[in-house]
């Protein structure tokens, strides 16, 4: 007689711990035992047929409590802060479940927010370029002065600048892990991972105890895009996981973004394979933003939350056009040339001049050089 699991979370975290099921067997039976006890009371003859898989792994399965602790693991989660949820549970990421084959548990170190569905994944090689590391810096900036939070995996090179500028910016950032969240990869980034969880989460659907082999990558970048409105690949070359993560974000419907570079570069050649076949070139965050519609609402929405803020703290009230010009120009937070301001046809240009002018006074932008202007 095989040990059962008792409750559901104990049910999953075993399943989940049996070499070999994967996220889409675990679902295909979890959907028709519904759920996971179940499945550990069943019968090999009917598991086999249920999750169509071999006899021999529907033994394992079944025979894997006497073998796995899943309790222990729950236990040693709960030591290390770490949470492991369902997606039945209101701190389960809304976008993941969505997902075809969503994580029949995930582990989390650190919270997820209501806000942070609305985030973009910024990924690409482990050996950037100084173009490539800058132009990583300077996009994860732009998205923390907008509030958008960065999705990334954590591994060396953009990953790990990625995660590091945002957090430095004062923003939100997310680590999508490809082992479990009791190993720590690569090593050096031990304090990053602890700096992550106070602004953001580290994430994994492996064990605690899981290393980081090949295999578990691909299933990682799937988590990336998934939990980004879109993704951007800074540098690459042809064979990086960053096309993954960008293939997985077109196969889910998600909008691809790519850095033109250097065509003497290696790490070029991935962003423009993508950029020849129907990605976004992308400059700046206001590329991303003005392509994302549901981004830019919601980033202009928070902008007017900040202003009725303002405005009960007896800070200057603004007229229509003046908010008009303030969401555009908060909107490129590198800052927005008037022309462009001009050339949306939202405000005439004698209007525009008047306005850019009352907004300068009211200490709401500041003029650049070349009638450019930037939000303060």
């Amino acid at each position: 007689m095989y040990n059962v699991a008792h409750n559901e979370l104990q049910a999953r975290v075993l399943l989940n711990m049996v070499e070999g099921v994967g996220p889409i067997r675990a679902n295909r039976l979890v959907s028709y035992f519904g759920g996971a006890v179940k499945i550990f009371s069943s019968n090999p003859a009917e598991l086999s047929i249920a999750g169509e898989i071999s006899d021999n792994l529907a033994k394992r399965i079944l025979s894997s409590g006497d073998v796995i602790d899943a309790d222990a693991e729950i236990e040693a989660a709960r030591g290390m802060g770490v949470r492991i949820v369902t997606a039945e549970e209101i701190d389960y990421p809304p976008p993941l479940k969505h997902l075809n084959d969503p994580p029949v548990v995930l582990y989390v170190r650190g919270e997820f927010k209501k806000e942070d569905v609305h985030s973009v994944g910024i990924v690409g090689t482990r050996r950037p370029t100084q173009y490539g590391k800058l132009v990583t810096e300077k996009l994860t900036r732009e998205f923390a002065e907008l509030g958008t939070a960065v999705v990334s995996g954590l591994a060396r090179g953009i990953d790990t600048i990625a995660h590091s500028v945002t957090l430095k910016s004062c923003g939100r950032t997310f680590a999508v892990m490809g082992n479990g969240l009791g190993v720590h990869y690569p090593p050096e980034n031990r304090k990053l991972e602890d700096s992550i969880t106070k602004s953001g989460a580290l994430v994994s659907e492996f064990p605690l105890n899981c290393k980081p082999d090949r295999g578990n990558f691909p299933r990682r970048n799937r988590l990336i895009a998934a939990l980004s409105l879109g993704v951007i690949v800074v540098e690459a070359d042809e064979k990086s996981g960053a096309l993954i993560t960008a293939r997985f974000a077109l196969e889910q419907g998600k909008d691809v973004f790519a850095v033109p570079g250097s065509i003497l570069s290696r790490y070029s050649r991935g962003p423009h394979i993508l950029l020849k076949n129907g990605a976004k070139l992308v400059e700046s965050a206001a590329d991303v933003v003005d392509e994302i519609s549901v981004l830019g609402d919601w980033i202009i929405k928070n902008a007017k939350k900040e202003k009725a803020a303002l405005a009960d703290t007896g800070l200057p009230i603004l007229t229509s056009t003046e908010e008009v010009i303030l969401d555009r120009v908060s909107m490129s937070p590198a800052g927005i040339n008037i022309d462009m301001l001009f050339g949306t046809g939202d405000v005439p240009f004698g209007k525009l001049s008047e306005a850019l002018m009352s907004l300068e006074m009211k200490g709401m932008i500041k003029a650049l050089p070349g009638k450019a202007y930037i939000r303060t």
